[in-house]
């Protein structure tokens, strides 16, 4: 792509020490490209640079739900409340699995009896299993039941529940069901050593560095730390039908009819030059993702970048991400990856039908 610099060059402006790392899928061909401030030199190729993912791995807790489905491990259709024996609330008795997946639980962005304050430079670090059980003790979100609302806490528990019923950790279950299958060796919630070497430092919009999050029991909400390879070859994956995980990443791209909405399990849903695309982006305090694909034309494009795009102030990163789900529109703080990752995409895909 010939002005594909011009395309990033909004995004990269200010940022001294920006990593941009971008993975462009056409069918079985992959083309990366890095765009980067850094005046460090590093040994490391770029598309083997580690960055925090954010909510994409939300798309990952969804795809472990049907894969243990498949297995009959469990049913999208059981009830939360069977998988919390020691929490007796008939709320959790209203609410499945497949609420948690695709945000439709009623369940609120994070649970209320989370304090962010108590350290803010790592803010799910602190919050413990005793205390979501305490909160989902007595929580009642009947109301919200098949409406959409953005949820950390609700696909964090999902990840949790997944972690119970198979025994596994749930980088094990990443490992059994995910990156193993798919060759995405550089994808894990823990990183050992070398991996470790290759983990970028995060930055807030203000270039400040930030430390890296400990989700804890949210990890499956947003735990995930990746590269830009095994981030394409997810997207790879999900254009092709000859691996693996064909069955169970092609249900993932159904809709679901649920209220008055069709809501997939893990991703978004939009269009880009009348062309249907699934997506997912993820913001940390230092970190910035965005990936989406259009099955048809087989086309899709990863980026991920070692800035964040809001201020440093936490409560502004959940508002934000809300609102990009619900309106499809920038926050007023901050640039997002989004904005540059659909103008590659409406590229790629005007190409393609210009070529069909």
């Amino acid at each position: 792509m010939q002005n594909l610099h011009s395309l990033v060059s909004d995004y990269m402006q200010d940022k001294k020490h920006l990593h941009l790392a971008i993975g462009m899928v056409r069918g079985d061909d992959i083309e990366y490209f890095s765009f980067s401030h850094d005046k460090k030199k590093s040994i490391v190729p770029p598309e083997h640079r580690l960055f925090e993912i954010g909510s994409i791995t939300k798309v990952f807790t969804s795809i472990l739900l049907l894969a243990m489905e498949e297995e009959n491990v469990l049913s999208s259709d059981d009830m939360v409340g069977k998988f919390l024996p020691n929490v007796k609330n008939d709320y959790l008795n209203k609410i499945t699995l497949k609420n948690l997946a695709t945000h439709t639980s009623g369940l609120p962005i994070l649970a209320t009896n989370h304090n962010m304050a108590k350290k803010r430079s790592d803010p799910y670090s602190m919050y413990t299993e005793e205390d979501l059980t305490a909160f989902l003790a007595t929580a009642d979100f009947t109301d919200g039941i098949d409406s959409f609302g953005y949820s950390n806490l609700a696909v964090g528990l999902l990840g949790n529940i997944l972690c119970k019923v198979s025994g596994r950790t749930y980088d094990e279950l990443l490992k059994r069901y995910i990156t193993e299958p798919l060759k995405m060796k550089e994808t894990a919630v823990l990183l050992n050593s070398e991996q470790n070497s290759r983990f970028l430092n995060g930055h807030a919009s203000t270039g400040k560095r930030v430390p890296h999050w400990n989700l804890a029991i949210h990890e499956g909400a947003g735990g995930i730390k990746s590269s830009i390879r095994d981030m394409s070859l997810l997207v790879q994956a999900n254009l092709n039908d000859d691996h693996p995980l064909a069955s169970i990443l092609a249900r993932s791209h159904l809709p679901n009819a649920i209220g008055n909405a069709n809501l997939y399990f893990g991703w978004g849903g939009d269009e880009i030059l009348d062309k249907d695309i699934l997506w997912h982006n993820g913001g940390s305090a230092g970190f910035n993702s965005y990936l989406a694909f259009n099955k048809e034309l087989r086309v899709g494009v990863v980026l991920l970048s070692n800035y964040s795009f809001f201020s440093n102030v936490l409560i502004d990163h959940y508002v934000a991400q809300l609102k990009k789900w619900i309106t499809r529109k920038e926050p007023v703080q901050g640039t997002m990856i989004d904005f540059t990752g659909r103008r590659i995409l409406e590229e790629m895909l005007s190409s393609e039908k210009t070529l069909k």
